[in-house]
This record gives structure tokens, C-alpha cells and sequence, in this order.
């Protein structure tokens, strides 16, 4: 049975709300007779209006992810990093995994993200921290067309948002209906690749006033194709409906859906490292050597030793509620309501041996679905008692249960299958005849759970500004009780639980120089449940170390101080940062090859990284040095340490043996990104505009299955380039992304160079 919450939580939520309410019901009384200065001036629910500001030249001036309310950046004691449609559009991006395109110091753990948000952050690895709205959603892909700008936050938002994966949170803000404008836009897109993939993608955005209170909005998107790997596709129907409603001056009601229907790549395409081409291996110099014997081969992007069969498909049905009401002008509420599906049926072939052409394959999958509500409120008072002291004080509540059922399958192919020789496939044309009578006998179920989880929080903000705004405090403390249970769906016994109280916190200071430059420290300790981790997996089905778990208890802790201005006449912001964070309980997933049930496959080991640390500083730019030129450029310079339990490495650590420290895997010791957009348009935005970008990355630690991790000592770059022509209502526009044809190591490899074309209009 599902946890609830006890008498004397629900008793705590009420005294805590008490004070809040009865101002509520005292606010709303002299709403109706009058407010207090006897003026009937409607004040815009501000607060909350996080999509009302349209970015200008790529800069945004507010955030709503770290505060819950829609605040100027400037006032954020924290690193918050936004990305809006306008580049999205711009670079073309239209998927999880491409939002984060010129982000600084953010990866994508999985190229087509699979149906999780594992991103670096930091150097860390986040989990489970994917929010809409400032509501989390958990792990699922996503469709751009459907939102207006990515917000993310570097380090843990303790005190407000609560459970985020403690080292960031990654915040997509939806499209909603605007009042008063009734306009379509339609985009048509095409794109191929050096391999001839081809793809086609349309999209469509409208708006509909029905009257001066009533708005409906549809956005979605239509995509069929190939990917750049060979065999795999992009199968895709994105909706997203949403309507508004002004009930009264006061009170706002906005509806949004989203409806999914993918398939996509799957996340093991058979193309681990092992498999990347001749170019990309030659960046790790254990493999750089003319006897490797796969390097020689010198696979193309393309390549593909699992073949046809794979299958990545979900299925996503969200709906969420945001009411709004202003009882005063200096008292704001809102509470929003989530219902969520999600369903996922993901098959693989998988084939991955770092030294040998002779690969051992494995056939993995999993099916399952798990729905999820959640409720959250916010009140906000703002005051000011004297010119030179003001206030905000934010209270909120936020209450998320969820049941899941998933199923876990594994098997070894029929011979010859079984093993799979890469010199065979290049000789055959890489052709899907090859495959031809592949079959798995043996697969069978090597997990069958269900899972029930609920969580509970309640949080309270404290914001002081004194000498009109120059010195701003902050502080917030929030409380969570989450509970899990996940059963064996076969037996019925519970294989891991929990059940904690936890709190978190945060507290800074920001200091206006002026009111375009301040300066501002903050300290945000997070605490996560304590949860049961399964130690392997990738396993055959009877494997008894399919049943081994063991503990941990994250926590992450930041310590940031920084600056943030704007500059020529408020068209650059500008910001600048140095992080300390500490981060334990937090678990890596090392592949082996050995074996299992006689059989030889790859899998994988979850080990607890022993007090992981990231520390460095960060310093940005993005909006516009003119009314012609736009930029985003960011540098980062990172130093990280980390260790892990009888890690064996071709780096000569053995943190068994030699208790020294290593770098965290997947952190470049620096980066770098600039992209910028010149527009020749004239003063009724016809003609030309012209855009190019330049990433790059210095030494990191990597993974490798068999070896452990080792460094790729190369500096690594992309190279992007674009041009745009608007003529009458019609925008044309040509991007080739990676002109170099480069790999491109982090976490994992990126398509080779790729052309889109694309032509929209609006009426």
C-alpha cells in the first residue's frame, strides 16, 4: 500500500498555512470592500508570469527556477543558465538532448537521453531532476515545439524546489496562450548527413484570442526519419493544447497538455566506444597505436554492430492546471495540479568489447508505464513597511504520489549471433541482410517490480531588501517525507523501501553595486532520501547477484560567490561565478565484461563515488553587443576529485590500494562556447542574417567498458555555421552543424556533419 501522509504532517501543513491564510481571508476582505488606498488598479499576476518577457537578442531577465517566482537574475544568489526558443530555433535544436546545445559545463549523459535526463552538471551527474513548470515530471523524452525557454540551475535549489538531484535543476517552461493575439506560425524542416540519412520534421504553432478574457494555444510537431546511425529512425508526433482564461481582473486559469508518441534511437545502439570510428578512438591514446586492431578498421559515424531490431518507444500524457489569483497588490497565490503518464517498450541488441573485433552480443529490454499526480501551492507577500525596508515571504507545499510497473528481460542471441565479428560486418556492406534469421531463444525475465512512492513537502522563503533594494538577504528552509515501496510483481515481497524526513536549506546575499552590477554569496545544502541501489546490472535472468543492493544517503552542499551586471545599456548580460561543491552518496555505473549463467556479456557495476567534489569558476555573456549582433559565450574552468572502491584504472589508481584522489569522469578540466547571430535585415526585418558556433573542451576522464576510466588528453572542438533569409512572411534558413566532421567526447559521441534546411512562415 502507498505511504500517506500521517496526522501529524497534515497537522504541520495546517499550522504552517494558518498565518498565511487568515492574511488571505483578511486581504480578501478588503479586496471587496475596497483596497486599502482606495484604488482599484489591477496589478498583473507578476509573480508568476514567467512567459510574458520575450528575450531580446538571446537575453532573458528573469528566472523562475530557483526562486519558484518570476525574479530579475540579477537578484539570484545562484548560477542560473537560460536557453529560449529563439536559439533553440536558431541552432535547430528540437530534442531533449539538443536544449542544452552552448550550455557552459552541461552534457548529456545519453545522446538521444533514452527515457532519462542523465545530464552533467558540474561534473555530476544529475537524477530525477527534470521539472515543467517548476513542478517535477521525472524522467521522459520531450518535444521543444512545446515550451518557450530551458532554465537551468547549477547546484542544488534546496530551500524551494526541493528534490532536484541536488547538484542542479533543469527547468522547461511551457508555451501558454497569450490574450489578444490570434497568429500560426508553420515551419517545414529537412536534413541529411555525410550518410545520406534523411529526415523530414513540421511544425506548427497557433495562438487563438476567442475573446478579451479566453485564449487556446496548439503547438505539435510531426517527424519521420533516419538517424545518423545506421538502422535506427525517428518515428515522432508531438501535441501540446492549452487554453487560458481570465475569470476575473484577478484570477487566471491556464490548462496545458502534452501528448507523445516516439520512437526514437535507442540508447544502446550498439555503438559504445569500442565502435566509434578510426578518428574518435585515436583521441585516447591506448588506442591511438597502429596495432589497435578496431582503430584499423576504421569504422564510419554510421556504423552499427547491433543491426536492425532495435526499438525505443514511448508514450507521455501530461495535463497540468495553474490557477492564479492576486488578493491584493502585495498578496499572490497559485496552486497547480499535474496528472502524468508515462509508457516505455525499449528492445536491444547490444555488442561492446573495447579491444577485440570478435564482440560478445547481448539482447536487453524492458516495458513498463507508471502515472504520477502531483499538487504544489505557493503564497507570496510582498511589503514594503519604509522607504528602506522591504520584504517578500513565500510559504508552499507541494505533495507528489506515483505507481510504476516495470519489467526487465535479457538474453543471448542463437549462434553464430552469439558473437559478432565487426571485420565481417564491414566486409558485408554493413547490410541488414547480415542479420537475417537473428533469433534469441533464451530471453527471459530478470526483473519484475512494482512501485509505489509518495512525497511530501513543505518549504518557507524569507527575502529582506533594505536600503531600497542595495542589500538583499535571502533565506528558505524546506522539509520532505518521501516514501517508497517497490515489490517483486512475481512474489509480492518487498525488496527495498524507505521512509525519511529530511531537510534542506539555503541562505545568501546580494549586494546592487548599482542597479546593473551586483555581487552575491550563497551556501544551499541539500539532503536526498536514503535509497536502495541495485549493485548490478545488465545481467542475465537467474543471476543471483540480480539481488545484491546496498545504501547510500546523498547530500550535496555549494558554497557560490559571484557578479552579474548588464552592460551597453542593458542589451549584454553579463555574470561571473567561483563554486565549491561537495557531493556523497552519489553511485556511477562501471561496465565489466565477464561473465554470467555461462555466458559471456557486458554489464554493469553501481559503485558509490566516496566523496566526489567539483570546485571552479564559471564567467558568461549572452544578449546583444548591438542591435545587429547577438551572442552566447561562456567559459568554464573546473577542477574535480572523486573516488571510487577498487576502481582499477589505465590512469595507475587503485583507490583500494592508494587512497590519493581522481578526477570525476566526464568533467572536462575547462570549456568553451561562443555562438552569435548578425542580422543585414532592414527595418521591416527583410533580408539576411548570417550565425556560426565554436565549442570546446580540454583533458577530461572518460569510461571505458573493461578498462576502467582513462583520459582523453586532446583538446576537442565543433563548428557550426548558418545563414537566414526573411523575405515578405517567409524565413529561410540553411544550418550545417559539425562542418568538421569531428568527434566530439564527453559522455558520448555527436552526429556527424549535418545540414538542415528549413523554411517557415506566420499569418
Amino acid at each position: 500500500m502507498t505511504p500517506i501522509p500521517t496526522k501529524k504532517s497534515r497537522l504541520r501543513l495546517v499550522l504552517m498555512f494558518l498565518p498565511a491564510l487568515l492574511m488571505a481571508a483578511r486581504a480578501e476582505a478588503q479586496t471587496d470592500g475596497g483596497s486599502p488606498s482606495g484604488s482599484d488598479e489591477v496589478v498583473s499576476l507578476q509573480p508568476f508570469s514567467v512567459t510574458a518577457e520575450r528575450s531580446s537578442g538571446y537575453r532573458v531577465t528573469t528566472a523562475s527556477t530557483a526562486t519558484r517566482t518570476n525574479t530579475p537574475l540579477i537578484e539570484i544568489p545562484q548560477t542560473v543558465d537560460i536557453v529560449t526558443k529563439e536559439f533553440w530555433n536558431d541552432v535547430g535544436a528540437t530534442t531533449f538532448d539538443q536544449s542544452f546545445r552552448y550550455v557552459a559545463n552541461v552534457y548529456v549523459r545519453n545522446r538521444n537521453a533514452g527515457s532519462g535526463d542523465g545530464v552533467n552538471l558540474r561534473g555530476f551527474e544529475t537524477n530525477g531532476s527534470i521539472a515543467v513548470d517548476g513542478v517535477r515530471m521525472g524522467n521522459s523524452k520531450r518535444d521543444l515545439i512545446g515550451y518557450e525557454r530551458l532554465e537551468v540551475v547549477k547546484g542544488p535549489p534546496s530551500a524551494v524546489q526541493g528534490r532536484a538531484g541536488g547538484t542542479g535543476l533543469l527547468n522547461f517552461i511551457l508555451k501558454k496562450p497569450e490574450l489578444g493575439r490570434t497568429d500560426t506560425s508553420v515551419k517545414y524542416a529537412a536534413s541529411t548527413n555525410e550518410y545520406s540519412a534523411f529526415s523530414n520534421r513540421l511544425e506548427f504553432d497557433s495562438n487563438y484570442a476567442i475573446n478579451s478574457k479566453m485564449a487556446a494555444r496548439v503547438a505539435g510537431a510531426w517527424e519521420r526519419g533516419d538517424d545518423y546511425i545506421k538502422f535506427q529512425e525517428n518515428r515522432n508526433l508531438a501535441l501540446y493544447p492549452s487554453f487560458k482564461w481570465q475569470v476575473a481582473d484577478k484570477t487566471e486559469l491556464i490548462v496545458v497538455g502534452e501528448l507523445l508518441d516516439l520512437r526514437t534511437p535507442s540508447r544502446e545502439e550498439g555503438h559504445g566506444f569500442a565502435l566509434y570510428p578510426g578518428k574518435a578512438r585515436r583521441l585516447v591514446p591506448i588506442f591511438n597505436t597502429p596495432s589497435d586492431p578496431i582503430t584499423a578498421l576504421d569504422l564510419p559515424y554510421d556504423f552499427n554492430i547491433a543491426g536492425p531490431g532495435e526499438t525505443d518507444r514511448e508514450k507521455v500524457a501530461n495535463v497540468t492546471v495553474f490557477v492564479t489569483h492576486q488578493f491584493t497588490d502585495w498578496l499572490f497565490f497559485r496552486e497547480v495540479a499535474n496528472l502524468r503518464y508515462f509508457g516505455s517498450d525499449s528492445f536491444t541488441y547490444t555488442g561492446e568489447d573495447n579491444t577485440n573485433i570478435a564482440v560478445n552480443s547481448q539482447y536487453t529490454g524492458s516495458n513498463g508505464w507508471r502515472r504520477a499526480t502531483t499538487t504544489q501551492g505557493d503564497l507570496i507577500a510582498k511589503y514594503q513597511p519604509v522607504s528602506w525596508l522591504g520584504g517578500t515571504t513565500m510559504v508552499g507545499y507541494s505533495y507528489d504520489d506515483s505507481y510504476s510497473v516495470n519489467a526487465n528481460y535479457s538474453g543471448i542471441p542463437n549462434a553464430p549471433f552469439n558473437v559478432l565479428n565487426m571485420a565481417a560486418i564491414k566486409a558485408a556492406g554493413y547490410s541488414a541482410s547480415f542479420y537475417d534469421g537473428r533469433t534469441v531463444t533464451n530471453l527471459s525475465r530478470s526483473s519484475f517490480t512494482r512501485n509505489k512512492a509518495f512525497s511530501f513537502g513543505m518549504y518557507a522563503q524569507q527575502d529582506v531588501s533594505l536600503f531600497k533594494d542595495r542589500l538583499i538577504l535571502t533565506g528558505g528552509l524546506r522539509s520532505d517525507h518521501d516514501g517508497t515501496a517497490t515489490r517483486n510483481a512475481v512474489t509480492g515481497a518487498i525488496s527495498s523501501s524507505a521512509d525519511t524526513t529530511l531537510n534542506s536549506y539555503r541562505y545568501g546575499a546580494t549586494v546592487k553595486i548599482t542597479p546593473r552590477l551586483a555581487v552575491y554569496a550563497v551556501k544551499s545544502v541539500q539532503t536526498d532520501p536514503t535509497r536502495s541501489v541495485k549493485r548490478y546490472n545488465g545481467l542475465l535472468a537467474g543471476d543471483p547477484r540480480l539481488n545484491e543492493f546496498f545504501v547510500v544517503s546523498p547530500i550535496t552542499d555549494l558554497r557560490e560567490v559571484g557578479v552579474k551586471g548588464e552592460v551597453l545599456q542593458g542589451r549584454l548580460s553579463f555574470a561571473a561565478d567561483y563554486w565549491e561543491m561537495t557531493k556523497t552518496g552519489s553511485t556511477a555505473n562501471v561496465l565489466t565484461n565477464g561473465v554470467s549463467q555461462g555466458q559471456s556479456i557486458t554489464y554493469g557495476t553501481q559503485t558509490e563515488i566516496q566523496g566526489a567534489q567539483s570546485k571552479g569558476y564559471e564567467v558568461s555573456a549572452f544578449g546583444s553587443v548591438t542591435d545587429r549582433l547577438s551572442i552566447i559565450a561562456n567559459y568554464t574552468r573546473m577542477d574535480t576529485s572523486q573516488g571510487f572502491t577498487g576502481q582499477q584504472n589505465t590512469l595507475g589508481w587503485t583507490t583500494a590500494s592508494n587512497p590519493g584522489r581522481i578526477p570525476l569522469r566526464f568533467a572536462p578540466d575547462w570549456n568553451f562556447n561562443f555562438f552569435a547571430k548578425y542580422s543585414f535585415r532592414d527595418a521591416k526585418e527583410q533580408g539576411w542574417e548570417v550565425k556560426a558556433g565554436l565549442s570546446l573542451v580540454g583533458p577530461l576522464i572518460t569510461q571505458l567498458t573493461g578498462y576502467g576510466l582513462t583520459s582523453i588528453p586532446e583538446t576537442q572542438h565543433s563548428y557550426d555555421a548558418g545563414v537566414a533569409y526573411r523575405w515578405r512572411s517567409y524565413n529561410f534558413d540553411l544550418m550545417v552543424t559539425n562542418i568538421g566532421n569531428d568527434p566530439f567526447l564527453i559522455t558520448r559521441d555527436q552526429p556527424p556533419r549535418t545540414y538542415r534546411f528549413s523554411v517557415s512562415t506566420r499569418f
